[in-house]
Formats: C-alpha cells, sequence, structure tokens
C-alpha cells in the first residue's frame, strides 16, 4: 500500500478494516514464501515445516476473514463511491494475493513429495514407484502406492480450502477484473505482489 494510503483507508470504515487485514494476509504469505523456499535445502527439517504449516494456518485464517468482510462490505450501500472503489481494489488484491499463495502452496506440496525429513533433516522421497517386487509390495502395481505423509495430506487440505476461497470470492462478487486498473507500476510497493499480464499488476488499482 502507498504512504499515507492506509491512514486514508481507516477513515472508511469497512474499507479500513478491509486494508488492514489485506496488508496482514501479504505478511503472512510473504514470510510463508520465505519458508516455502527453504524446504529441501541445508535448512529444512521438522521445524521449518512446522513454522511453514503455522504461517499457512495464519495465512487462512486471514484470508477467511478478509474475504467475509469484503462481500459484506461490497453488498451492503457504501458511504461514498470512494468508499466503494476501495473495496474493489482489495477484492483485486485479494484475489491476487490467493492465487500468488496457491501457487506457493503447490510448490511446497511438491517439495515435501522430493524431499522426506528423516532424523531432523532431509531426504529424497522414496515413493516405491517403479520398484519391481511382489504383488503384494508397497509401490508395486498390484500392491498400490505407499501412504502419503502427513504434511503432504495437510497440505492438500490446505490447498483445497484456499481453492475453495478463491472460487466463492470470484462467484459471489460481480466485479468485472477489467474495470480495475494498476495505478502504479509494479515494484513500486504495495499490499501484493505482482502477477505480471493481468489487472492484478499494480499494486494500487483504480476502477474504471
Amino acid at each position: 500500500m502507498a504512504p499515507g494510503r492506509a491512514d486514508v483507508c481507516r477513515s472508511r470504515g469497512a474499507a479500513g478494516t478491509c486494508a488492514a487485514t489485506q496488508a496482514a494476509l501479504c505478511k503472512a504469505t510473504a514470510g510463508h514464501r520465505q519458508l516455502v523456499l527453504q524446504l529441501g535445502g541445508s535448512a529444512d527439517g521438522p521445524r521449518l515445516r512446522e513454522e511453514r504449516r503455522r504461517r499457512s494456518a495464519e495465512a487462512c485464517e486471514l484470508s477467511t476473514g478478509l474475504r467475509q468482510a469484503l462481500l459484506v462490505g461490497l453488498r451492503q450501500a457504501p458511504v461514498s463511491p470512494e468508499e466503494r472503489q476501495e473495496l474493489e481494489r482489495l477484492w483485486v488484491l485479494f484475489l491476487s494475493a490467493l492465487e500468488l499463495f496457491l501457487q506457493d502452496l503447490h510448490r511446497a506440496h511438491h517439495l515435501c513429495q522430493l524431499f522426506s525429513v528423516q532424523g531432523g533433516g532431509t531426504a529424497p522421497l522414496r515413493t516405491g514407484l517403479g520398484v519391481r517386487g511382489p504383488p503384494g509390495r508397497k509401490g508395486s502395481r498390484r500392491g498400490g502406492g505407499p501412504v502419503q505423509p502427513p504434511t503432504i495430506l495437510c497440505l492438500e487440505e490446505e490447498i483445497e480450502q484456499v481453492r475453495a476461497t478463491l472460487a466463492e470470492m470470484e462467484s459471489r462478487a460481480n466485479i468485472p477484473l477489467w474495470t480495475v486498473e494498476p495505478t502504479q507500476p509494479g515494484g513500486t510497493g504495495g499490499t501484493a505482489a505482482p502477477t505480471a499480464g493481468t489487472a492484478r499488476a499494480g499494486h494500487c488499482c483504480r476502477v474504471l
């Protein structure tokens, strides 16, 4: 969010509350992204994976609250056209943040499939795929694949939760994305990382 904009948002009721939650969500997802980038590396281990899970839970909780606040704010009569525009801007930024968060969850899921945590460190995960053996042996064609580790199952639940939130926001808030355009070039500061090539690339947007 641009300098001084937070002060303006605070005076706008619902928009101010949503802006503060959006900023907290972006902080949580940015911290989560940094942890995901360390998966499979020398810093990986049970503590890092637990911290990633905690950050993800924090982001999911914030997104649930922001989703409800934005839907309520967009459905009720706005105090002013400016507040309506601010809520629509925050809605676009929220979708952008969720999409990036979902990408990070998919990346974490992939890395946790590649690397298992063993004895406080990490090692390539032996899936058993392609192993030849008796029909009843794990990993064989007739015996079925290995049981998924709890971390991977947890990530799959997180992915489904974020997908559901995205689907709900896109279906219940009737805001054409083409009506919102960036007012600042990417990389100049804001509440969400840019998504190149779309209206969501700007950190600050305006309604056409």
